[in-house]
């Protein structure tokens, strides 16, 4: 058996490469490759989230619903409390003062009113409070603003210390002269 020519290019034909290094059919079914797993990773991917979040965003909207519920049943409650309290203040008008009873119960509503009115104002002021101690997520939109301005930056090929300069009216590689 003869051996082959050394100063010869030996192609491999399993690899499509050559004793020069790999060719440009290598890159291209190299990128082929990496593009398809990545599609298929992404569909596994997106085929997982769904398995998970589905179920749990179904329990999620029967749990929100059983709240809503509980709220309403809880606001009918109050007002059969608020009317108890306005009777039972009809009754005690009635039976300590002149008032008759038509007399007495308008009182005792007008009387629960103001003390509901009252009550939702403490409440809106404290929520007022609450309100004021929110502040602005300032490190996640500077790390946001940085992120963008950083993919822009690659996608345009530009340099940041470049648009820093730009930004002060500085020419890169030029002496400022002060009068």
């Amino acid at each position: 058996m003869a051996k082959p020519d050394t100063g010869a290019t030996q192609i491999k034909t399993a690899t499509t490469t050559t004793d020069d290094g790999p060719t440009l059919k290598d890159a291209g079914s190299t990128v082929q490759r990496i593009k398809y797993s990545l599609a298929e990773f992404v569909s596994k991917e997106t085929e997982l989230a769904k398995a998970e979040v589905v179920p749990a965003a179904k329990q999620a909207g029967i749990g929100s619903g059983l709240f809503a519920g509980a709220g309403v049943l809880a606001l009918h409650a109050l007002w059969m409390i608020l009317i108890a309290i306005v009777l039972a203040i009809a009754w005690l008008l009635n039976s300590v003062t002149n008032l008759g009873p038509w007399a007495s119960g308008t009182f005792a509503f007008i009387i629960t009113a103001v003390f509901s009115l009252l009550v939702a104002f403490i409440l809106v002021k404290v929520g007022q409070s609450r309100f004021k101690k929110v502040s602005k997520p300032e490190a996640t939109i500077a790390e946001a603003k940085a992120t963008l301005t950083a993919i822009s930056d690659a996608v345009s090929g530009e340099n940041p210390a470049d648009r820093e300069l730009a930004a002060k009216n500085v020419i890169p590689g030029a002496t400022s002269v002060e009068k």
